[in-house]
């Protein structure tokens, strides 16, 4: 069956749904070459990444409910719809359950990349400022050039905007802790305990903050 037969409204069958990809990949592929010039060439389209969000289950089995960044949730049957019939490259799976870790103090992409994903904002007491790629990534137990390895790890870091970083560093009388691996407890100069998670900034009376 050719492409442009009729199909009186029934649905492409599998060879013909590939042949639609085929063509549709092509034209989106000619959409980028240089209109005139010697040799030809083409222009190199944008790169898009895609996040998605989704359980182990919906990974082994295809099916269920995913939720791609800044698009929501969906079927994972439409995940397809949405990265298009154009090339595309699938990463390794990451898992944020795992802790990574390095024997230095800058902090490799790879973990910087971790740190966006587990912390979409950041973590300092009502901040607002989304978690970036350039966003300061503060280690939580200060580094120690002399100290043991693995100090810059996805369980000492915390996405942090250029202030929040600076009040943690320079001002006097703050202190920081983890209660967990989402939550960081922040203690003001004047004794105003908060902790910030995935729900946002709660404070805490003392009593809750001594009990942990």
């Amino acid at each position: 069956m050719e492409l442009d037969e009729a199909t009186d409204g029934r649905p492409l069958d599998d060879d013909s749904r590939r042949l639609l990809d085929a063509r549709l990949a092509r034209i989106k592929l000619d959409a980028y070459a240089k209109p005139g010039g010697r040799g030809g060439g083409q222009v190199r389209p944008g790169r898009t990444e895609v996040y998605v969000h989704l359980t182990d289950h919906t990974l082994a089995t295809g099916n269920g409910v995913l939720r791609a960044e800044s698009v929501g949730p969906l079927i994972a049957s439409q995940l397809g719809e949405l990265i298009g019939h154009g090339p595309y490259v699938v990463k390794p799976v990451i898992d944020l359950n795992d802790a990574v870790s390095v024997d230095a103090y800058e902090i490799p992409a790879g973990i910087r990349e971790r740190i966006r994903l587990a912390y979409p904002v950041e973590l300092f007491p009502y901040g607002t400022r989304e978690t970036s790629q350039t966003m300061d990534l503060d280690h939580i137990q200060p580094y120690d050039p002399l100290g043991p390895p693995g100090q810059t790890s996805t369980d000492n870091l915390a996405p942090l905007s250029r202030f929040g970083h600076r009040v943690k560093t320079h001002a006097r009388g703050w202190k920081v802790r983890r209660v967990d691996r989402t939550i960081l407890e922040w203690t003001t100069p004047h004794n105003f305990t908060f902790r910030v998670g995935p729900t946002g900034t709660h404070r805490v009376r003392p009593d809750e903050s001594a009990a942990g």
